[in-house]
């Protein structure tokens, strides 16, 4: 079953993403993922079926979107389902949601810890993850349910043919 944090982010950083950014869109699809050794290939596999069934070519953004999805979520595996940070479920959303020439990623975790861009340094090796998805994006914020979960989204061009 879909959380409704997906689908319905009342309490929103900016408050209105979801009416501008289209998440009531026919176009939507989710998917669950965890910790595993695998998680990557999944995330990386159903973005790609999904953007095959909508028709978003390479020239379109394809591997923008895949960039983005799999940064928010490699995020929170990183931060809300590795242990010691391990919350509740243990498990993560993707959503998707394809309207006016864009495809929203949305990833919601059990956890209420809120997404921080670090400054850039050239020799770390990791926390790039929302300067990749800010670079790729034309918008991205996050939210916190009453339920104590967060979804952090971002908005990828993929402009239609």
């Amino acid at each position: 079953m879909i959380p409704l944090e997906i689908g319905n982010l009342a309490v929103s950083h900016p408050p209105d993403w979801g009416l501008a950014l289209g998440v009531s869109t026919a176009r939507f699809a989710a998917s669950t993922f965890t910790d595993t050794f695998d998680a990557r290939t999944h995330v990386r596999k159903f973005t790609d079926a999904t953007l095959a069934e909508w028709d978003v070519s390479r020239h379109q953004g394809r591997e923008d979107v895949l960039a983005v999805a799999w940064e928010l979520a490699a995020n929170a595996i990183q931060h809300s389902l590795r242990p010691p940070a391990r919350h509740r479920r243990g498990e993560a959303w993707l959503g998707l949601a394809r309207k006016d020439g864009a495809v929203v990623c949305a990833v919601t975790d059990p956890s209420p810890s809120l997404p921080q861009r670090r400054p850039y340094k050239l020799l770390d090796e990791s926390g790039r993850g929302l300067l990749v998805v800010t670079r790729l994006s034309t918008a991205w914020g996050w939210s916190l349910s009453p339920s104590g979960t967060k979804t952090v989204w971002a908005r990828v061009p993929a402009p239609t043919w």
